[in-house]
């Protein structure tokens, strides 16, 4: 049992020390004067579960506290919020994926120092990816998007103090505007 128990925090560490933090990929369309836009609006589809087998990582406080803080960047770089004539929609993605790790554990026999067993065990852990990204409404185009690996399993508190610095640090990638 002691031997599963070492495997199983050496297993854990062995796939959390492999994920790159705060990783961010973020495009835009070069072409695009983001400074010609003035409004938006969130898209409410966003606020919708989507993976429900994960409900500790996809809930509807969650969405809120992500909705939350999409919109007041978009505020502090100059954008207003008009529902009725939006030129830009803000929105966000919670992808969540399975990953099966297959790890060998080998004891070794201390008198004559071979493998005495050697065991497979698989392991699975999720992973979670936040994408946010801003479109042209008229277009129906995508003209920003940033994605980055989070960890949404926290408490309500907890949760709070990291959502905010984690949609910070994604619109930190988003193009100079000057409103």
């Amino acid at each position: 049992m002691k031997t599963f128990k070492s495997f199983s925090l050496i297993a854990t560490l062995l796939v959390l020390g492999c994920a790159a933090p705060n990783a961010i990929i973020s495009e835009y369309d070069e072409t695009i004067d983001f400074n010609y836009y003035d409004t938006f609006v969130l898209c409410v589809e966003d606020f919708n579960i989507n993976n429900t087998k994960h409900p500790e990582l996809d809930n509807t406080y969650v969405r809120e506290l992500i909705g939350l803080e999409v919109e007041n960047n978009m505020e502090v770089l100059g954008y207003k919020t008009n529902v009725l004539q939006p030129q830009l929609q803000a929105g966000f993605k919670i992808a969540i994926t399975e990953e099966e790790v297959m790890v060998r554990n080998c004891e070794v026999q201390e008198k004559l120092g071979y493998w005495e067993t050697c065991t497979i065990n698989n392991v699975i852990y999720t992973r979670e990816t936040l994408i946010v990204y801003v479109s042209d409404i008229n277009k129906n185009q995508v003209i920003w998007q940033a994605t980055i690996p989070c960890e949404l399993n926290k408490s309500k508190k907890r949760l709070q103090h990291y959502i905010k610095p984690l949609i910070e640090e994604l619109f930190l990638e988003f193009p100079e505007v000057q409103k």
